[in-house]
C-alpha cells in the first residue's frame, strides 16, 4: 500500500437527497475518513421546483434538481475532495459531468438500463456499484477502498446518518 492510500489520507463522500414533500428537496453530503469518522458535512436549504419548471423539465426535473442543483452545490462547497463520492439515488448521477470526482451509485436494485446512460456495474462486498464508463479503469482502486472501508462500517450506513442529520436540522428550524 502506498503512502497516498493510508487510512488517514483517503476520504469517501456520501451524497443523498431527501424529498420532504411541500418543504422541498434537501441534499446532504457527508465526507468520512476510512475509519468512518466525519471530516465534513453540508446540507442544502430546501429546493422546490415551481409549476413552470415542473412542466418545462418534465421527466428530467428530478435529475436536474438532485444532480445539477443539489449535488453540484454540495460537492463544490466542500473543502475536502474525497477519493470517491457514493450516491444512493440514480438521479444524483447527473452531477457526473460537472465534477472530476468519480460518483458511484450504490445500487440496491437493478435500474432501468434503457433510460440510463451506459455505466460500468460491478460487485464489491455484497454491494452493487455503478460507475460512469469514463472511470471504469478506476474500479479496481475503488473496490480496494470499499473493501477497507467495510471493515469498519457498512457502505450504506452513512446515508442514514445524513438523513438523520437533515431531519434534526429541519426539526431545529421548525422549533426556531
Amino acid at each position: 500500500m502506498s503512502a497516498s492510500e493510508s487510512k488517514s489520507q483517503i476520504s469517501l463522500g456520501f451524497l443523498t437527497v431527501v424529498d420532504s414533500g411541500e418543504i422541498g428537496c434537501v441534499g446532504g453530503y457527508l465526507i468520512l475518513n476510512m475509519g468512518g469518522r466525519p471530516l465534513e458535512f453540508h446540507c442544502t436549504a430546501p429546493v422546490r421546483a415551481n409549476r413552470a419548471q415542473q412542466i418545462l423539465y418534465g421527466e428530467s426535473l428530478t435529475p436536474f434538481v438532485y444532480g445539477e442543483l443539489i449535488a453540484r452545490a454540495l460537492i463544490d462547497k466542500a473543502a475536502i475532495k474525497p477519493s470517491i463520492v457514493f450516491a444512493d439515488q440514480t438521479e444524483t448521477l447527473s452531477v457526473q459531468g460537472m465534477t472530476q470526482l468519480p460518483v458511484v451509485l450504490l445500487a440496491g436494485q437493478l435500474t432501468d438500463i434503457r433510460r440510463q446512460p451506459a455505466r460500468h456495474r460491478f460487485e464489491v462486498e455484497g454491494f452493487t456499484l455503478e460507475l460512469a464508463l469514463q472511470f471504469e479503469a478506476q474500479s479496481e482502486t475503488l473496490a480496494r477502498y470499499v473493501h477497507r472501508f467495510v471493515e469498519t462500517i457498512d457502505l450504506d450506513e452513512p446515508f442514514s446518518r445524513i438523513r438523520d442529520a437533515i431531519e434534526e436540522a429541519q426539526r431545529g428550524a421548525r422549533a426556531a
